[in-house]
């Protein structure tokens, strides 16, 4: 099945695999991207000032946001909202979002110049499904371990369920 690249998406940069290297994704000095650490930098720029996650594009609302059922339930998130049409692409796409089975990578070190906030949340099993939740406001700030933490605006808008890359009916 052929996916569609979302115009947005067209002008970023890829991996050696092909994979497009979403905006707030950690790129080290040799230009090698590291999918499990997000750029703070680049986080705080998308939220402060409304910039969709995986294009860096300017965005208004609706704000779109991927997450596992805690997600859902609670509306806070680590990385930005961004736009319906990444977000449906990186569902479809993202080897991490399309892959129902495994877990999650090893916690990396951090990388030369960088320093990791990691969150005291984090799980090692993957969900079995990941939602796209629509909502049209959100605020964001620092938590004690360090970590922006974004909170959805309830109640949702809507609310997709995707797993293995495709839409649940």
């Amino acid at each position: 099945m052929m996916i569609r690249l979302p115009r947005r998406l067209l002008g970023r940069p890829r991996d050696e695999r092909g994979f497009v290297i979403p905006y707030t994704t950690f790129v080290d000095n040799c230009g090698r991207p590291d999918f499990r650490i997000m750029d703070h930098t680049r986080v705080s720029m998308c939220l402060t000032q409304r910039r969709g996650g995986a294009c860096g594009e300017p965005r208004g609302k609706p704000l779109h946001f991927i997450g596992g059922p805690p997600c859902v339930e609670n509306a806070t998130f680590y990385a930005p909202p961004m736009h319906k049409e990444c977000a449906e692409f990186a569902m479809q796409m993202c080897p991490h979002l399309a892959r129902s089975k495994g877990r999650y990578a090893p916690i990396p070190a951090a990388p030369e110049g960088a320093t990791l906030a990691v969150p005291q949340t984090v799980v090692e099993e993957k969900a079995e499904w990941f939602a796209l939740m629509h909502t049209t406001d959100y605020t964001f700030g620092k938590s004690r371990d360090n970590m922006v933490v974004i909170r959805a605006k309830m109640p949702w808008l809507d609310v997709t369920r995707w797993r293995d890359g495709a839409l649940l009916r």
